[in-house]
Order: structure tokens, then C-alpha cells, then sequence
């Protein structure tokens, strides 16, 4: 699994500090991790920071929601004891005790079998498009998907009511090499959208030179939402 590029950038009117994505790739794993910090939540680039590093360091995905969820306090645990020394103003402070939350994609391939495996909770996506078509998309297929509520992993699963569902995702993939993009919530509904209407969203991306313009055009016309943009594209 080799990384062909990252394109990233923060919400218009955003500085890069306020870049609430995160993605990690180990390629002797290979793993990858993306994860998008809800922006209502505090320190929440913090909270994707430290998921990504995990989930990408070489260490088994858990084989079982429980394992998962208590992993992931651990991650609270260790993201509560970060950034309480850091909250300093009152805002923070007042926030701090409900926790950060964000949207998680995790894949590996094995490189012997070819066998992809993907887990996400939330609209973090992934798209494998061979031989120029799209052949998978994960976990959303449609762009009437997306939502102001999408799952989310949250710095103390024990506080939730009804904890989010880990969907998982398996493919063989064929000898011919794939293109994956792992893209966050508003290039993943944008994406989904342009195939909808026929069209090869993956060929519509710009080279990376001319990337902030596009994406400045792109929003300007309404065509994508405004918010932080992750798109890691991988050849496998």
C-alpha cells in the first residue's frame, strides 16, 4: 500500500491550527487511519491526533465491539490527561468535562493475500476505484447519506447512551492495481455526488500544485460544503 498523495486544508477562514482532520499511515503495516474531530467538541484536533497514531501503529484492530470501546478509553484516558493542563480559559474549562468526539476509518491491506479491511464509525469514507470505475464505497454509497449526525467516537464511551456502530468491511482485491481515497465528511458527500451524476469524481481532482484554488472554486459554487478537507489517496 503506497501513499500517492494527501491533500488537506482547513475550513475557509480557518488557520491550519484550527485543521480538526488527522490521518496517520504505517505502509509496513499497512494501515491507515483517518479520523475527523467534530467541531463542536473540545480540542478536538487533539482527540483525532491521538486516535489516528493508535489505530495506525501497528497494533490489531480489536476483533470485538468491547475491546474496541475499551481501548478507546484508554485513548480518553490518556487525550483527559493532555489537554487539562493546557485549558486555560474559561471556555475550555466549562467544556472539558464533556469530552471530544470525532469520526473514525481505519483500513489494512495484507500485502500477501490482498485482502483489504476497513472498519468506520461515522462518514469518514473510502472509495477503491479499479480499471478507471468505482468499484466500493464505505461506509456511506449515497450522498443523501450524510447528516449533521453521524456516529462518533467519543473520549468516554462510558457516557454514552447508545454507542455508535463499528461497521465493518472486507474485499479481495484483484491483481490489477487499485486506487483508494480515503476522504472526510464534506470531499466524501461531494465525491459520492459527482458520481451520481455520471461522472468520475477521482479524475475531477486537481493536481496538487492547483489544489487550493480548485477547492476555493469548488466551495465558492456551493458544490462543497465548507469545512475541513482530508483526501489520502493509495495504490495498492
Amino acid at each position: 500500500m503506497k501513499l500517492v498523495r494527501a491533500l488537506t486544508a482547513p475550513k475557509d477562514g480557518n488557520s491550519d491550527e484550527q485543521y480538526e482532520d488527522a490521518w496517520a499511515l504505517s505502509e509496513t503495516q499497512p494501515t491507515l487511519a483517518v479520523a475527523d474531530g467534530a467541531s463542536a467538541a473540545v480540542y478536538a484536533r487533539e482527540w483525532a491526533e491521538l486516535l489516528v497514531a493508535d489505530f495506525a501503529s501497528g497494533a490489531p484492530f480489536p476483533s470485538d465491539d468491547e475491546a474496541f470501546w475499551h481501548r478507546v478509553s484508554g485513548l480518553g484516558t490518556q487525550w483527559q490527561k493532555t489537554v487539562g493542563t493546557g485549558a486555560t480559559s474559561w471556555y475550555a474549562q466549562e467544556k472539558l468535562p464533556q469530552g471530544s468526539q470525532a469520526s473514525l476509518l481505519v483500513l489494512d491491506v495484507d500485502s500477501e493475500t490482498r485482502q483489504l479491511t476497513a472498519r468506520a464509525i461515522g462518514d469518514v469514507c473510502l472509495f477503491l476505484v479499479v480499471d478507471d470505475k468505482l468499484h466500493y464505497a464505505f461506509p456511506l454509497t449515497k450522498s443523501k447519506q450524510f447528516n449533521t449526525h453521524p456516529g462518533l467516537v467519543a473520549t468516554d464511551p462510558t457516557a454514552l447512551k447508545d454507542r455508535p456502530e463499528i461497521v465493518r468491511f472486507t474485499a479481495k482485491l484483484p491483481p490489477a492495481p487499485v486506487r483508494l481515497f480515503a476522504c472526510t465528511d464534506a470531499v466524501a458527500a461531494w465525491f459520492l455526488l459527482e458520481y451520481e451524476r455520471k461522472r468520475k469524481p477521482w479524475s475531477l481532482l486537481p493536481p496538487d500544485p492547483i489544489f487550493p484554488a480548485w477547492l476555493k472554486g469548488t466551495r465558492d459554487s456551493g458544490a462543497l460544503k465548507n469545512d475541513d478537507v482530508t483526501i489520502i489517496e493509495l495504490e495498492v
